[in-house]
Formats: structure tokens, sequence, C-alpha cells
């Protein structure tokens, strides 16, 4: 992943094989950090600020406007995914990322600001569709911090809003009701403009902007296709946004929707750049790139290879030469060129033929998924109350039949225990006689009769 940068020293930041590393003007790069998974990445007039997630309940801090310092955040819990970066109105960075919750399968948007030194982590919402792309935070000229994002359960739009004074976010407001993606803040200087998907019939572009307050939704693509690969361009003071809607491409200047035209994807590169106060998605023109290129006085020497070189102002002369007579080519070399050429020309038929079929077979899928969830109903529900009763008052039978038992069972322990403790005493009993027996005195009789 690479991330363009404006900035005097450095041109870009760039997450490699796990590498943190940023690229300098002269071409010169520097490993930040190792072992990293995720990046985020903002500008304040000449400091660089950037974030490397390690997937650790911490994050590494890299600012500077020359020499980065490194510092280390907190997160308080294991990052989960989503990190970005962006600045406000009076510098602050702002940073959001995902964690992961202990309860559901959605996941937990955390945000965290950089004032002098971060801020504690705040909680902004739960059950959040753990995407990088369900998410867009931006700040503006009144004052907010304005975040939407796509709950985990249907991907409904939510939309907040953070007060930067009093570091408080408000409850959520639902800006669409449809299977929303891609939701992007684009700041103005006159607007705050919002990009979303909705999936429909066809997955549609949608558009809003604020200015005092938010503006009713304009749809942008046509809906005859599928939209893909949004992006922004910012050229002569004006922003476009551009979009694939099946095998064409579409550009459009913001608040004149309705006159796109198609113009060609390859005259555009596609590139990650820190734009104002966040990262977007941007289309470059392929001239704007050949200009932007040259640092080290190339540009030149770019030049004078581009643009044919002027014809000498005097001429020698030239002794007229006969023309060699021409090399007669072999005829089966122009066989085989020209069967060559054939093999090219039916390769790229099927080519084209074989893409087609393909984009036929996923729009005929895309139908039939759609069909099925037009079509696709439940079953009536089964009324069970009569079993859940007979069950319960089974339950209870069972209930009292088993604490009967119990009681039962102790009461014929009692009565053992009593009985042994009954036997226990006859036995003392017939003890105590039996030794009576034997030390009692013999009478006199006994005596007289025992002589003889």
């Amino acid at each position: 992943m690479l991330i363009k940068i404006r900035h005097p020293k450095y041109s870009s930041v760039e997450l490699r094989d796990g590498s943190l590393v940023i690229h300098s003007m002269q071409g010169k790069a520097r490993v930040l950090q190792e072992n990293v998974e995720d990046v985020a990445v903002a500008v304040h007039d000449d400091e660089v600020r950037i974030v490397g997630f390690l997937g650790k309940t911490y994050a590494w801090f890299f600012s500077g406007s020359e020499d980065l310092q490194s510092e280390r955040v907190e997160l308080g819990l294991p990052y989960g995914g989503g990190g970005r970066l962006i600045n406000d109105e009076a510098g602050n960075s702002h940073l959001f990322y995902f964690v992961k919750q202990s309860i559901g399968h959605g996941a937990q948007l955390r945000h965290q600001t950089f004032s002098d030194k971060w801020g504690t982590p705040q909680t902004v919402s739960i059950n959040v569709f753990a995407e990088r792309s369900s998410f867009s935070a931006s700040s503006h000229s009144d004052g907010y911090l304005h975040l939407v994002y796509c709950g985990h359960n249907d991907q409904h739009l939510f939309y907040r809003v953070h007060d930067l004074e009093n570091r408080v976010w408000s409850g959520a407001v639902v800006f669409s009701e449809e299977q929303c993606s891609y939701p992007q803040f684009i700041p103005t200087a006159e607007n705050l403009y919002l990009f979303w998907q909705e999936e429909r019939k066809k997955t549609i572009l949608r558009v809003r902007h604020k200015q005092q307050h938010w503006s009713p939704i304009t749809q942008v693509s046509s809906g005859e296709g599928h939209v893909s690969n949004v992006g922004f361009s910012f050229q002569q003071g004006q922003w476009k946004v551009l979009w694939g809607e099946e095998s064409n491409f579409y550009e459009a200047a913001f608040d004149n929707w309705s006159d796109s035209r198609v113009v060609e994807r390859a005259d555009y590169d596609y590139a990650w750049v820190v734009q104002g106060p966040h990262t977007i998605a941007v289309y470059e023109t392929k001239e704007d790139v050949l200009e932007e290129a040259p640092e080290d006085g190339s540009e030149d020497t770019l030049k004078h290879v581009l643009e044919p070189q002027e014809a000498p102002s005097q001429v020698p002369e030239v002794e007229p030469q006969s023309e060699p007579e021409p090399v007669p080519v072999p005829v089966h070399t122009e066989r085989a060129q020209t069967k060559r050429e054939s093999e090219e020309a039916k390769l790229q038929a099927a080519f084209i033929e074989h893409a087609f079929r393909t984009l036929q077979e996923w729009e005929k899928v895309r139908e039939e998924m759609e069909r099925w969830k037009r079509d696709f109903r439940l079953p009536e529900p089964v009324d069970l109350s009569p079993l859940v009763t007979r069950v319960e008052r089974l339950e209870r039978r069972l209930l009292n039949l088993q604490q009967n038992q119990e009681q039962g069972r102790k009461l014929w322990q009692d009565s053992v225990a009593q009985t042994e403790q009954g036997l226990a005493r006859i036995q003392s009993r017939l003890r105590d006689l039996e030794d009576m027996q034997k030390v009692k005195p013999r009478t006199f009789l006994q005596r007289v009769l025992g002589r003889g």
C-alpha cells in the first residue's frame, strides 16, 4: 500500500511486506518499523504524522517535519483494522480504528485525539460493520467532526457528529436504510460532500452535501449498471468524482451530477493521496503523473525524449544516390506473417467474446440473486403456544415428582438412621444385662447345692 503525501521533504509512505517505509523527495527510502499490519497517515502544515498498527494493544506513532520521532500509542484493546488518521481545523489529529467486541459479530469503533499528546480512547459505536470501507470521518468549518458508518446487521448508513470543544459524540441518525458501502466525505471550501453506494437493483452512487443543513439525496450514477471503483480528482480548483459503470468509465463535476460524461479509464492512474484533512482515492491523469515524476533535474531530459527535435537550419548538400533495389520477401515469410496476424485477430476476438460472456453471466447471476431475494418468503409461523403450555405443565409435574421423591428419600434415610440408633441402644442394653448377670452374688441354696 502506497500513500502519496505533499511535503517539502517526503513524497510517500509505503507499507510493503510488513515494513513501514517513508520515501524522500530524493528517492531515498527509510524503514520506520517492521511487522506492521496497517498504516494511517496525515499531514499538518509541514509535519508528517504516521500511525503504524501491529495488531496488538498498542501502535507506533511517528511525527516530525524532517527527523521523525517515535512514540507508543496505547489502544487499550487489540487492534481490529480500519485505522484512519484525519486532521481538524485546529491541526489536531483524530485516530479511528476497530477493536473486537466480546458480544456479537460486529466491531467496536474507537476514537482517539492527538493534541500535543494522545488522549484516552473513546468508544464511538458498537456493532459496526468491520471493514475499512464501512466508515468515513471528516472535519468541517462548522467546528464539528462528522462521521458516517455502516451498521453490522443490515449495513444501514448512520451519521454522528463530535463536538470538538466538549469532546462529546452525538446520537446516531439514519441516513439510509438500504444496504450501503464505501461512504466517503469530501470537504470543499463551501460544502461538505458525502458519497456512498447503495445496493438496489443495481449498485448506485449517491451524494448529499452540507452547508448549513444537509441537502436532499441525489443519485449520481445512471443506474443502468453496477457502480465500482469510485475515486475523486481535484484539478484547476475543481472537484470531480469518477466511477466505473459496467464497461464505461464516467466523470462528473461536483454539483453538476446530471452532466456526467464518458472518459477513458486508461488516461488515469489510481492512487491513495493525503488530500486536505484525510486520505482519499484519487484519479490522476497520466500527464500530471509525468509532470510530478522528475524531481532531480531530469525534466529537461524527459522533455527532450518526448518532444521531437527541431530540424537543423542548414542541411548539407548530399549527392543523390541511387535507391537500392528492394529485396524480395520470401513467399513463406509473407504467409507466416499473414497466418500470425490472423491468429492474433482470432485470439483477440475470442478474448473479447469470453469477456462479454463472462459479463453476461455475472449480470445473470446478479439478476437471479435479486430475484431470489424478492421471491424468497419465510414460511408462516406456527402457533406453538399449546405445545409450550403442555411442555411447561409436564415440566412442573416432573419437578413436583422430583421434589416428592427427594422428600421420600430423605424420610427413608431418617427412618433408617433412627432404626440403627434403636438397634444400637438395644445391643448396649443386652451387654449391660449380661454383665450384671455375671457379677450377681450366689444365694445360700446355690452355695450348698454347689458343694454337693
